[in-house]
């Protein structure tokens, strides 16, 4: 039977087993590898009354709480999108935008023309390389 994915899934590659870890969503067991972590940041004052209070010279805190997801969850909730065979089996990172090299690689046009003719190398330098005949 072909395999879907070459890797199977996951990114353990060929070390064995590896600990297992619960879905926050839905309390699924997941590998660690396959599992999807999201970092968010987590306010316990709501947002309207943060900014009021920032106006005020006041600090409010923000913690960073990481979210363990399985695959199922981390789609429907938007995490993760589905894409298809061709778009899983490309070499490239599809969150990074593509730089045109046209537009990096031209000269720019504003360029001035250089009027001066080139300058002979001076003697000092050159003295081995020079023969006399």
């Amino acid at each position: 039977m072909p395999k879907k994915r070459k890797n199977r899934g996951r990114h353990k590659g060929d070390k064995g087993k590896e600990p297992m870890v619960y879905c926050d969503n839905c309390g699924k067991l997941v590998p660690r590898s396959k599992a999807v972590r999201v970092t968010v940041p987590y306010s316990p004052v709501p947002g309207d009354l943060a900014r009021e209070l920032e106006k005020q010279g006041a600090i409010v805190p923000r913690y960073y709480v990481t979210k363990t997801y399985c695959i199922n969850c981390a789609i429907y909730l938007g995490i993760l999108k589905v894409r298809s065979e061709d778009e899983r089996k490309r070499k490239i990172a599809s969150a990074r935008p593509l730089v045109r090299r046209e537009t990096v690689a031209a000269p720019p046009a504003t360029k001035p023309a250089q009027t001066q003719p080139p300058t002979q190398p001076t003697q000092q330098g050159n003295e081995g390389a020079q023969t006399k005949s």
